[in-house]
Parts: structure tokens; sequence; C-alpha cells
């Protein structure tokens, strides 16, 4: 079987394989070699050498046909030789193949010339697609099937082959039947020599100059003309199957995805990183702009919306640590801004811990020493949230390393962080602790570091101040004086260090009960607030507090922007970062403690609640605009706001109760109750407050299961069961009271009084504090034990508890005392000495405000009066007392609590 031949039957199957014909009916034809052309005009294959070159065929006694668009040729071998012998180089010409005859020649020449001689005619429209398809038929299904082939004497001439895919292909509108070869006379392509296709061009409008393209694309082909109008031609002979207009074959594989002679240049690479990057500061910005309200609010939406904003920056951060594209600094940098943020938004401890080993494997690779440390740094806050002994550890090999290479902002930083560490775990006063503080002011001292050697005192102050051993007083006053020796220095002086030493020695003053200090005390401490109120530097709500560190000559620089979290760099000197209070909570916190200080010494009845009720508003002020940062750090200082309001609440309720003033008290309770505190302190001070509110409303029932709550037990050694000092003061004043229910005719258990006797006699005889001694000695010389106790013993706690009342200026227990005093030493006695000290309770009692005890005080004098025979002055003075009493039980009527 010749080449580019394939037998078909008339049904569309192949049929037996026919004899070869005689060489009388199909003749071999040869022609002459090619001419050569312009290399414009070089066939779609030109770069196919090794395919077979066939010259077209030769009719020299017929007008040739006008050619068909070369891409639209068929694949066969020998059926574009037209077009191919015109655009071919010589050097492209080997030789001269010989040219097989198809059967089916002459009655498909007949045909042409037929149509020929009615109306010169083109194949193709002018809109024809200037796309060339080099490799058309590598997947084409099979065409239709051929007719019989006719006798060697109707075989004339060649004829040209349309692709009928053409069709389908373009977007023009579709060609006229009439100008369609029959399927018939369309043998079946074959694949080409390269499988690999692309999609085609769109259909070009018009005549468009060809674009020299690639030595591997197909040179670009003028378009065929534009055809013209024709008639209709003859009906097709008898058996030849539908015209494809009619009847459109399946879209072949390769249409469509040819590959296009122009192909778009590839977009340039864009960075992606810095997009990345400023996608994620962008999202954490915004996420921390509205921190601080969201952690007031805490709705579901808000916070389901920022933890989106920070999953998305974090999630671009991530993306960029995966890239492998970034140069060693910034990869330390993003390490560690990565971790920051993943500390401080999520729990995934693990996670930060291996992102920064992998930072500071960075820096000591490439010997980047501020991100080195920086990241160290950040590392041991990682560590001491999962191990704190690990921690404590860890962090001492880093002072040394820093000590070694004399890195002083560094040994600040760690140090303070260590001592940051003993705060949190309650150790802020043991030896490892205070000898960390003292390492770092004798550093400080040495190299002048004022601010730092102030600091490093003070907190050594607080942590005394906190623990409360022996001798917790002296060395209070030992750090305030050493700070005071720099007074005059000017370096030193901050707003935020200045108010801090204020507040140590006014806290220390009211430890001591030492209420004249401290009423001086807090003098000063309101002046410079004053002084400060509009300052500049100091931040108003919580900031930052930045301490001079002098820089070493030709030292390694250690210390850059990228550190500015923990060391900021400045002109000249570096600044060591540390977290305080903002001055809006700095006035809060004065305002608690002027209230503390004039309930002691108020001339006026209000003053210390009208100091809490300020700082109350002040807590809740949200005028002014806060400061962006992250949200657990937002419901940090929220969560601190709200437990000073919640103890000023509190404090306010206990002030409100010395006044018999319970409907204040149960207003303060359901603030407390509405706030919701988590610290424990305020829990248990809201409990003793509660039991308060009962027993002063004559519930004696609830006030008495309160004050046996397991959370005011004591064992028998006196220590108390959560070992918190503030604790073990509340369960002795528990058991106090239920001291005095029990002295109720229903109450009575002279067992258990005789138990809590014996159990508060070694705590509070030589108790520190001053008022514990007080209420204890009150106590012991109002109650009725069995067997009582003697008159000495009343007598020597009577005035045990005048004298501690008047040390402390207490205006309560003084009334208390000499009422008592009053009904145990001169009931139904006669003389001046018993109205004398009637006289004494009751003015005593109008001088605390108490209503219930200024009804008591009236109904002793009354009877001293009685007493004495001044009738009328009994009389007045018995009225009094009745309308006291009765007022006094009306307050009592507030209901219980909601």
């Amino acid at each position: 079987m010749p080449p580019g031949e394939a037998p078909y039957g008339s049904q569309g199957r192949p049929i037996a394989p026919q004899p070869p014909p005689q060489p009388q009916q199909q003749p071999h034809q040869f022609h002459p070699p090619l001419q050569p052309l312009h290399p414009a005009q070089q066939p779609l294959n030109h770069h196919l050498h090794h395919q077979q070159r066939l010259p077209p065929l030769h009719v020299p006694s017929r007008p040739q046909p006008i050619l068909p668009h070369p891409q639209f040729a068929h694949p066969y071998a020998g059926a574009s030789q037209q077009f191919t012998s015109h655009h071919l180089q010589p050097h492209q010409v080997q030789h001269s193949p010989v040219q097989y005859v198809h059967p089916a020649y002459a009655q498909q020449q007949q045909q042409q010339q037929q149509q020929q001689q009615q109306r010169p005619a083109q194949f193709y429209p002018s809109n024809s697609p200037q796309q060339q398809y080099p490799n058309y038929a590598t997947f084409q299904t099979p065409g239709p099937v051929l007719q019989p082939a006719p006798t060697s004497a109707q075989l004339q001439s060649p004829v040209q082959f349309v692709n009928p895919s053409y069709l389908q292909q373009t977007t023009a509108p579709p060609r006229p039947t009439q100008h369609i070869l029959s399927p018939a006379s369309q043998p079946r392509p074959v694949p080409t020599a390269s499988p690999t296709l692309s999609r085609p061009k769109p259909v070009q409008p018009s005549f468009q100059p060809p674009i020299q393209p690639p030595v591997s694309q197909p040179m670009p082909v003028k378009p065929s003309p534009k055809p013209q109008e024709r008639p209709t031609p003859a009906p097709a002979p008898q058996g030849t199957p539908k015209l494809l207009a009619k009847e459109p074959r399946r879209l072949s594989s390769s249409a469509g995805v040819a590959k296009s002679p122009a192909t778009p240049q590839a977009p340039s690479h864009v960075d992606l990183l810095p997009i990345l990057i400023h996608v994620a500061e962008d999202c954490f910005e915004k996420a921390n702009a509205a921190a601080q309200q969201i952690a007031r609010s805490m709705t579901a939406d808000e916070v389901a919306e920022h933890h989106k904003l920070v999953a998305t920056g974090l999630g671009c951060l991530d993306v960029a640590l995966k890239s492998n594209k970034l140069w060693p600094r910034l990869e330390a940098r993003l390490c560690l801004r990565y971790t920051s943020v993943l500390i401080e938004e999520t729990t995934n401890i693990t996670e930060a811990e291996t992102t920064l080993t992998r930072g500071i494997a960075v820096c000591e690779r490439h010997r980047f020493l501020d991100l080195k440390y920086c990241s160290q740094f950040l590392l041991m806050k990682t560590l001491f949230q999962r191990n704190q002994k690990a921690a404590f550890k860890s962090i001492e090999s880093h002072i040394a390393d820093c000590t070694t290479y004399k890195h002083v902002p560094w040994i600040y930083a760690f140090r303070f962080l260590k001592a940051a560490f003993h705060f949190q775990t309650g150790t802020a006063a043991d030896n490892h602790a205070i000898e960390n503080l003292r390492k770092i002011a004798g550093i400080a001292h040495q190299r002048q570091d004022g601010a730092i050697f102030v600091l490093a005192m003070l907190l050594e102050g607080l942590g005394h101040l906190s623990a409360m051993k022996d001798d917790w007083a002296t060395r209070v006053q030992m750090c305030i004086a050493q700070v005071s020796k720099l007074q005059l220095d000017d370096s030193v002086h901050t707003p935020q260090t200045d108010v801090l030493v204020l507040f140590l020695d006014l806290a220390c003053s009211l430890h001591q009960k030492a209420h004249q200090n401290s009423a001086q005390k807090m003098g000063a401490l309101q002046k410079r607030l004053e002084e400060l109120k509009q300052t500049q530097d100091w931040p108003l709500h919580f900031g930052e507090m930045l301490l001079p560190i002098n820089r070493m000559p030709n030292a390694q620089q250690t210390v850059s922007a990228d550190t500015s979290a923990v060391i900021r760099p400045g002109e000249g000197v570096d600044y060591l970062v540390i977290s305080t209070l903002g001055r809006q909570e700095a006035f809060a916190l004065g305002f608690v403690l002027n209230g503390i200080v004039a309930h002691y010494k108020a001339t006026t009845t209000g003053r210390a609640s009208g100091s809490w009720g300020e700082a109350i508003r002040l807590l809740e002020d949200t005028k002014h605009l806060l400061p962006a940062q992250s949200l657990p750090e937002a419901l940090k200082q929220t969560e601190w706001a709200k437990e000073l309001s919640c103890y000023a609440h509190i404090l306010t309720g206990l002030q409100a109760s010395t006044l018999s003033d319970w409907a204040k008290v149960k207003a303060c309770l359901q603030a407390v109750e509405k706030m919701d505190p988590q610290s424990e302190f305020l829990n248990l001070l809201g409990l003793y407050l509660e039991a308060v509110f009962w027993q002063g409303t004559a519930s004696l029932d609830k006030a008495l299961a309160i004050w046996k709550d397991e959370r005011f037990e004591m064992d028998w050694s006196g220590a108390p069961t959560t070992g918190n000092r503030i604790a073990y003061e509340l369960s002795i004043l528990a058991v106090l009271n239920r001291l005095w229910i029990m002295q109720d005719p229903i109450h009575v258990d002279d067992g258990e009084t005789a138990e809590l006797l014996d159990l508060l006699r070694p705590i509070c005889e030589d108790n520190p504090d001053q008022d514990i001694r007080t209420v204890y000695n009150l106590v012991l010389a109002s109650i009725r034990t069995n067997p009582p106790l003697s008159i000495n013993q009343v007598k020597r706690h009577i005035q045990q508890s005048l004298a501690g009342a008047q040390q402390t200026n207490n205006k309560q227990h003084l009334a208390i005392a000499l009422n008592i005093m009053r009904a145990r030493l001169f009931e139904n006695v006669v003389g001046e000495q018993a109205l004398k000290s009637a006289k004494a309770g009751a003015a005593q009692a109008r001088k605390s405000g108490n209503v219930l005890w200024m009804s008591v005080a009236e109904g002793m004098l009354a009877q001293s009066f009685e007493m004495q025979g001044a009738l009328n002055e009994a009389r007045a003075t018995h009225e009094s007392g009745v309308r006291l009493a009765n007022e006094a039980y009306n307050k009592t009527q507030v209901g219980g609590l909601d």
C-alpha cells in the first residue's frame, strides 16, 4: 500500500486489502526540484528536516486551482506538496520523491473542473484564522469512509484536500456547504511527529503582518483571499454521505489546543515575602487597636474577629518562614516576631519554643548578638510557663554568659526577668530573690546607672513588704533610705519611680498602724501626683518606664532597633524598658490609699467612701484614647482595674457597715458579685463582707454558717489552711465574730466557746497587728464563759483594748471599749465615776457614727442618770436611745441579697 493511503469501505468500515493496482493503471509521476523562495515563505514544518519532502503534483495542461490555506492542508504525505514546494529552501530539497496518485483522483478532478467553469471560487473566507497548526492531526479522529476506488480511466490529476475540522475550530460563521468537498473524497489523517499541542490563538479580524517567531515556532502565513458568492452546485453523486454542514462531526482532540505561534512572555517573578509580612503586620495592628474595647465587652463576635485577624497574621508569617527564601537576619527577626505573637495570643508553647530555637541557631551561625539575646529573653518567658525550675536554671546560664562577655544591658535584662519570676512565684523575699536584686544594685552602683539602682532597691522593698517577716519594716525603710541618697541626682528622677517611692513609704506606715505619719505621707503623695498630672513623660494608661543605661566605650554593640521591646537604643545611652502603671491607674490607687487613711482620721462621715468612689470612677473611665496592645495584655490590665475597683467597693461596704448603713452594704455586695473577681483574695473579702451583712441585719444563722466556712478554717497550730497572710487575719476575725454570736441565748455553746478561746489565745496575745490584739481583748472582756473570767482578767482585757484603740486612733474600737467598760464595771453602780464612764461611752459612740452603738450608749447613760436621780435627763436620754434603736432597726430591714 502506498504511503498516506488507507483502505476504506462504502459504509465507513475497513475492508479487506485490495490487490495492488497494475502499473499501467497508476503510473508514477515525477516532478522537477523546487525553486527556493523568500525565507518568510518557509513552510510551517520547516524545522522537521528529517521528514520526507514531497513535490507538488504536475498538471501542465490545466490551470492550477487556488491553493488552500496551508494550515488546513491534509497531513498525508503529498497532500500539501504544492504549498510545500513553494516554501522550501534549496538546501531543504534533498531529492524528488515519487508521488502516488489517489484512485479517486479522476472523479474528484472532474467535479472540480465543472465548478471552476461555472464561476471561479475560493476555498476559504477572508477571516480564516492565521493560527498555524504544524501538529494539527496528532490526535485526530478517523475521517469519513471513502467510496470504492474508481478505475484508472477516471484518474486525471491530483486534488488538494481540505480538512473538515476547520469548520469546528474557527470562530467565523459557517462556510457555505457548496464549497465543501464531500466526506467521501477526504482520507483519514495520520499523526504528525510532535505530540505537544497548545490552545489555538483567536481568529484575527483582519490581516496582520507576520511576526518573526522563535526558531522552534512555525512562521505565520498570509491568509487566503476573501471568498465570493457562488451559485448552488450540482447535487452530489449518489451514495455520498450527508454534507458536514448538515451533520457536523465531533470536535477533534487537537482542536482548540494547538500551539500558538507567538507564546506570550511569562510574567515577571513577584516577591511575595514582603507582601506576606506587611499583611501580617496589618492584621496584628488592626487586632491590637481594638484590644482594649474587646477586653471590656468580650462579645463572641468581636473575640472571633480578633482571633481571625491574629490567625491570618500568624499564617502569613508561617508561610514566610517556610519559604526557604529568607536572608538570615530577616529569618531571625521573623522567628522572633512570630514567637512573640504566638506566646501572647495563643497557648502553643511547644511551637513557640521550636521556632525560637530555630531563630537562635540562625543568630549564632551569623553572630546576630542583639537578636540572639532578645530571642533568649523571650525563650525564658516561654519556658517559665511550662517549667519554672528549668527556667530559673536556664536564666542563670544566660546571665553567666552575659557577664563573661561584659554585655551589661543584657545582664540587667535577665536579672530583672528573674526578679519578676520570683514575684510571680511568691518568693520575692527569699534569699535567692534578694541576692539577685542586690547584685543588680551593685552593678548599677559601680557603673553609675542611678535609675537601675533605684528600681532594684524599690523592688527589694516591695519584696520585704509582701513577706511581712519580723524585721520587715526595718528592711523596707533601709531600701527607701538607699533611694533617698540619690534624690539630688536628676538622672534618676522619673515620674514612675518618684511615685513608687511614695507609695512604698505610705504602705509601710499603714501596715505599722502609724496613722499620723500616714497622713503626712499621703499629703506628699497627693502633691507629687498633682505635679505630674499634666506631664507628657508619663502615659495616661499602662505604659513603659525607660531606665537609662550608660554605654561602655569600645564595647560590642548588642542593642539595636530589633531589641526595642527589651532594650531600646538612644542617643549616647540605652534604655531598659519596664512595664509600669499609667498615670490614670496611679491616681486611682492613690485615691484608694487616701480613703484608707481618711477612714482613721476623718472628722466628717463619708470622706473615705468619697475617695473610693472617685477611684472607681477613674477606673471605669473610657473617654481617653487607649494604647494598642495584644488582647491578653489588655485583658490583664482590664482585670487589674476590675480587681482594684472591686476592692474599693468592698472597702466602701465595710465602712458602711460601721455606720449601720446596710442598704449601702447590700449595693456594694451586688456590685462585687456583678464584677465576679477571679482573685482568691477578693473572693475571701467579699465572703467576709457578706457575713458582716447577715450579722448586722440580725440573720445570725446565715452569718454563723459563713463564719464556719472552710475558707475561714484554721488548724490547731494557728496557721490558716490557705497559707495567705490576709486569709490568716480574716480567719481570726471570723472566729472572734463566732464568739460574739454565741452570746445569743439560742446559739450558746460553752464547749465550742472554750475550744475557740484555746485556739485564739496563742495567736492573738502576741500578734504583731495591733488591731487584732485590740479586738481579741474586746471579745474576751465582753463574752461570758463557763467558768466566767475573774474581774481582774476582765479589767486587764478592757485596759489593753483601750490602749490599743488609742494607739491606732480607731474610733470604733474606742467607743466599743468604753461602753463595754461601763457595762462590765459600772452596771448598777451609783457614783460620779460610773456617770463619767457612761458619758464618755456615749460621746465616743456619737463620734464613731454607728447608730447601733449610739443607741446602746444612750440607754446605759439614761440608766446612770436614773441611778443618780436625774430623772429628766434620764427620760430625755432614754427617748434619744429609743429613737436611735428604731433607726438602727429600720436600717436592718433591707431584705436579703438577690
